[in-house]
C-alpha cells in the first residue's frame, strides 16, 4: 500500500498508475464486482518547500508543456491567481478535504512548490483524477479512499489501481471499498486491444446520469456482472474471452437502454468490442485474430489512430 505515510509535508514523491475498468461499468457503483487493470501510463507529484508562503502548483503534460498553474493561500487553500480559474477549484477542493482529515497537512509556513506530471495526453482519460487523488492523499499521509469519498461519487476503483502493482477484482460492500490483486495475464493477450475513440467522456457526468436512470438495480443484474467478471478472469481462451465481452455488452446496452458500440460503429468488426467505463467515449477494447498492420488500416478507416495492445500498456 502507498498511503498513511509518515512524513512532513514538507517535500514528497511518488507516482501512481492509471488504469481502465474492464468488466462491470456503471454496476461496480452498486456493488459488483469488477475486474480492473492498473496502467503503465500514471501521474507523477513532487512537493518541495519554495519559502513563498504559498502553494504554487503546476500540471506538466507528458509533453512537457505546463497546462494548469496556479497559487493558492496556506492559510485556508483559497486561490490567489489561476491559469484557468475553473481548473483551480480541483486541486482546491482537494488540499481543503486532505486538511479536514489530516488537520496537521501543510501546517509549515514556508510555502510549497507541487508539480504534477503526466506521462499521457490528458485526453485520454485514463485517470488524471483519480492518480491525483492518491497522490494528493499519499502527500497528506491519509487513506486515498477516504480523500476520493470525500469529493468524488465515483466507485473507487480507479484509486484501488492508482496503488496496486497489477490487475485487481473490486467492490464496494457497505460502501466500503474491497479490492485484491489477482492474476490475469492471458494467453491470447496479444489478440486484445485497447482503442482510443476520441470523445473524453466526463465521468461525474456520466455516474449520475446512470444514478438518475437506474438508481436500484436488479439483484439478478449485480449478480451477473459478478459472474461476468469472474469468467473474463478465468477465461482460458479468446473464444470463451469474446463470449464474455458480448454477453457484458449486451447486459450493460439492456440497462442503459442504448445501442452498443459494436451496433453504432464496428458493425463489421470481425472480432468482439466492448466499451470500458462511460459509453460513448474514452476507450474501448476489442479482439483482433489478424495482422495488426491490418487493424491499423481497420481502425483508421473509421477515423481511429491511437491503439494499443493489451501487454503495451497494461501493468
Amino acid at each position: 500500500m502507498r498511503f498513511l505515510i509518515p512524513n512532513n509535508n514538507l517535500s514528497f514523491k511518488s507516482y501512481y498508475n492509471a488504469k481502465l475498468l474492464l468488466t462491470s461499468e456503471y454496476l461496480v457503483l452498486n456493488g459488483a464486482k469488477a475486474l480492473a487493470v492498473p496502467l503503465k501510463f500514471g501521474q507523477r507529484l513532487s512537493v518541495e518547500e519554495n519559502e513563498q508562503g504559498i502553494i504554487l502548483w503546476q500540471a506538466i503534460a507528458n509533453d512537457g508543456f505546463i497546462w494548469f498553474s496556479g497559487k493558492y493561500s496556506l492559510k485556508d487553500f483559497s486561490i490567489i491567481e489561476s491559469s484557468h480559474p475553473d481548473i483551480a477549484i480541483h486541486p482546491q477542493r482537494l488540499l481543503v478535504a486532505a486538511k479536514k482529515l489530516n488537520p496537521d497537512f501543510c501546517h509549515s509556513t514556508v510555502g510549497y512548490h507541487v508539480i504534477s506530471t503526466l506521462n499521457y495526453p490528458l485526453l485520454w482519460g485514463l485517470g488524471s483524477s483519480s492518480t491525483l487523488i492518491a497522490a494528493i492523499a499519499g502527500w497528506a499521509g491519509i487513506d486515498p479512499f477516504k480523500l476520493h469519498f470525500e469529493v468524488s461519487k465515483g466507485s473507487g476503483y480507479d484509486i484501488a489501481c492508482a496503488i496496486s502493482d497489477g490487475p485487481i477484482i473490486y467492490s464496494l460492500k457497505g460502501n466500503k471499498p474491497e479490492f485484491e490483486r489477482v492474476s490475469f495475464s492471458p494467453s491470447f493477450a496479444n489478440k486484445i486491444y485497447f482503442v482510443y475513440q476520441g470523445n473524453k467522456q466526463d465521468s461525474a457526468e456520466g455516474i449520475q446520469k446512470y444514478r438518475n436512470r437506474n438508481s436500484n438495480p436488479e439483484p439478478e443484474i449485480i449478480g451477473k456482472a459478478n459472474l461476468l467478471a469472474d469468467r473474463m478472469l478465468r477465461s482460458s481462451s479468446l473464444l470463451e474471452f469474446e463470449k464474455v465481452m458480448l454477453d457484458h455488452e449486451i447486459m450493460i446496452s439492456n440497462l442503459l437502454e442504448t445501442p452498443s458500440i459494436r451496433q453504432t460503429v464496428f458493425t463489421d468488426l470481425p472480432g468482439e468490442v466492448k466499451s470500458l467505463g462511460a459509453w460513448g467515449g474514452d476507450f474501448c477494447m476489442l479482439t483482433w485474430h489478424d495482422d495488426p498492420g491490418v487493424l491499423s488500416a481497420y481502425l483508421k478507416s473509421k477515423g481511429l489512430e491511437t491503439w494499443f495492445n493489451y501487454n503495451d500498456i497494461v501493468l
